[in-house]
């Protein structure tokens, strides 16, 4: 962060900005009749953003149920990156979140880096889906969640997502939630009404996971404006999604024995890998293969293949995938073997140490100054970690003084200390504590409820302290208290509500299209057979959930798209969530798509292969632009050739 960085976080934080480039949607969002409000950003932020100047939030308004006039409202959580351009492009960039049911807006650090190429021009809007992270509370069950608050943060035995999934339907039913139109085409009805709450006109898309399938649904059915579509990691609704959860692992496999055996050193050296992959799995299946003492079950010999997807801060650990297949297959000397698994499967990162001796062969005012730079190079990280969190503290504490009011950071820590001291003494209130704190975050904000739950749930000196600052409270500060309440809530069941809220986009679209026995008749044909029972408990509990739900078919949900709007489709090659393939399927109606597989990526390519980016920037640019697959051919495998290849057989 510079001078002038710091002056502007000043600025903002003193509500004072020099230069307004928000004033235009503030503006909009002061009108009486506004469908968009302005409040806080989410933490955590980037360090460098400053909220106001170069970063805004709030919530665009949108009808609940379309069929019906003047029916009620549901507000969606926004943000917006602002170009850094001087003279932007008129036209942002929107970005659709994963999931079903990912939140956009708690990952606003890890997009903004994904995002910053386009920033050079283009503004990147973000927000989060209908029935989606911080969406979510207009299908939240207040009471399931009050009720089984503790199960669901300590699950214990006999606690399980399908149980609480059907005590939420069952709430949500009677309360009168329409879950049929928390779907996709209502999704995609959505995306131009937050996009012109926020005073665009044409725009485009990049949609990586569901946000493929949602990008290509808002490509159905509300084209209008739609410039061009970026799709990555790619989900049709066409294609049996949840059939194919074994097929994801095998077609990675498939991907990573046919890389190997187009490149002469690796496949001089790891010849037919394919089939001893296959024996391998089998072998294990048998439990004839030992490493240190102890059977390898198939799960650990596919583990390279799996736990490279999402790794995405790390060099991928393909090159040495076939020596460790081989050697587990060989049985004899396993120096891979012992490398990935010392390493987690992870690729082993360079210390001060292998530095230290890479530089053995310089002489020693060389190896001198290879010692600062290592030096320096600390000091600086300390220091890049010390400024973000005084930023963050700075954020924090402007938060509680000029948005809330000082008694609400006062009274929160206040509360968490009593409770604690509470708990401690008697660890069997920790049921009701978090059962009533949970019921908050629904009520009506008043005194009076804040009052009740301190006289429940403490005494004392800390329940007068307490109820000194709630009799001192502001109407800001009081309405302060229960926002840091439903954060507080949502932070707590955020795991539980990210797998309901899939389910319910799920299980209304894409069941009975699939199915238990669709799963398990497409996992009857895979290529690698022994990795089929591995996703087993994962089919198991998705198709169990489902049951709570009730399918809500609609028409040409699994018809693929026609349209002519210019497209790009990435499909990552180790990618286990959404395989390469399905890129090409959803293009088949597409007639101005381009497609691209992309080799060491895995869920969203943009994440792993800065080329993915920077096609995509030039093709936002130009929507009209043809590429060739440079790209791609840029990224190439250094195969790890072990040392006992080609030594003479003993």
């Amino acid at each position: 962060m510079d001078h002038a960085q710091i002056l502007a976080l000043i600025a903002a934080l003193s509500g004072t900005p020099q230069a307004d480039p928000f004033a235009p949607l503030r503006a909009t969002a002061a009108r009486p009749e506004a469908v968009v409000s302005i409040e806080a950003c989410p933490r955590p932020l980037p360090d460098q953003e400053i909220e106001g100047v170069s970063l805004i939030c709030g919530r665009v308004k949108v009808p609940e149920e379309r069929a019906r006039s003047g029916g009620k409202v549901i507000p969606l959580a926004f943000a917006v990156l602002k170009a850094t351009s001087r003279f932007p492009e008129p036209d942002p960039v929107v970005y659709l979140q994963g999931g079903p049911g990912g939140s956009a807006l708690t990952q606003i650090p890890l997009i903004e880096r994904l995002f910053r190429p386009w920033r050079d021009r283009r503004d990147i809007v973000m927000f989060d889906q209908r029935s989606a992270g911080i969406s979510g509370l207009s299908a939240s069950c207040a009471d399931m969640l009050s009720s089984n608050a503790y199960e669901i943060v300590r699950p214990e035995a006999g606690t399980t997502l399908p149980a609480l999934a059907k005590a939420c339907v069952a709430e949500l039913e009677k309360l009168g939630v329409p879950l049929p139109v928390y779907n996709t085409t209502q999704n995609a009805l959505d995306v131009p009404l937050v996009v012109k709450a926020l005073g665009y006109g044409d725009y485009n898309l990049y949609g990586i996971s569901y946000g493929t399938k949602l990008a290509l649904e808002v490509m159905r059915v509300a084209p209008q404006g739609l410039r061009s579509v970026i799709i990555d990691g790619v989900a049709p609704s066409w294609v049996n999604l949840y059939n194919a959860l074994a097929l994801k692992n095998d077609e990675a496999v498939q991907h990573l024995v046919d890389q190997c055996a187009a490149d002469k050193a690796c496949n001089d050296a790891y010849p037919d890998l394919g089939r001893i992959f296959n024996e391998t799995l089998d072998k294990a299946a048998k439990g004839d293969i030992v490493f240190q003492g102890q059977k390898v079950p198939v799960e650990v010999v596919a583990a390279p293949i799996i736990t490279r997807n999402g790794k995405y801060n790390s060099a991928p650990i393909t090159r040495f995938i076939p020596a460790y297949i081989y050697e587990l297959w060989r049985g004899k000397e396993m120096p891979t073997v012992e490398l990935l698994t010392a390493a987690k499967f992870d690729t082993p990162r360079a210390d001060d140490a292998a530095v230290l001796k890479a530089a053995g062969a310089l002489d020693a005012g060389q190896q001198g100054l290879i010692q600062q730079i290592l030096d320096n190079t600390a000091i600086a990280a300390r220091a890049e970690k010390g400024s973000a969190r005084a930023v963050a503290a700075l954020r924090d504490a402007n938060e509680s003084t000029r948005a809330f009011g000082p008694l609400v950071h006062l009274f929160d820590q206040e509360l968490s200390g009593a409770l604690r001291e509470v708990i401690r003494a008697d660890r069997s209130k920790a049921r009701s504590v978090l059962a009533d704190y949970t019921a908050m975050q629904n009520a009506r904000p008043g005194k009076a409820v804040l009052q009740g739950f301190v006289e429940r749930h403490t005494d004392g000196a800390a329940r007068a302290r307490l109820s000194n600052l709630i009799a001192g409270m502001s109407e800001k500060e009081l309405q302060g208290s229960f926002t840091v309440i439903r954060r507080d809530s949502l932070k707590t069941f955020t795991p539980f509500f990210y797998e309901f809220f899939l389910d319910v986009y799920a299980c209304q679209e894409d069941i009975p299209f699939s199915s238990l026995e669709g799963y398990r008749a497409a996992a009857a044909g895979l290529r690698y057979p022994q990795i089929g029972p591995l996703s087993d408990p994962l089919a198991k509990g998705f198709f169990e959930a489902c049951a709570q739900f009730k399918p809500q078919p609609r028409d040409n949900w699994h018809t693929p798209v026609q349209s002519a709007i210019p497209t790009l489709s990435f499909g990552s090659l180790f990618d286990i969530q959404t395989p390469a393939s399905w890129a090409k399927a959803a293009t088949e109606r597409l007639s101005n798509a381009q497609v691209f597989m992309i080799p060491e990526a895995g869920h969203g390519a943009l994440i792993y292969q800065p080329c993915v980016g920077e096609m995509g920037v030039a093709f936002v640019d130009n929507p009209k632009r043809k590429f060739d697959n440079s790209c791609a051919e840029s990224i190439r495998v250094d195969w790890h050739i072990a040392p006992w290849v080609g030594r003479p057989k003993p």
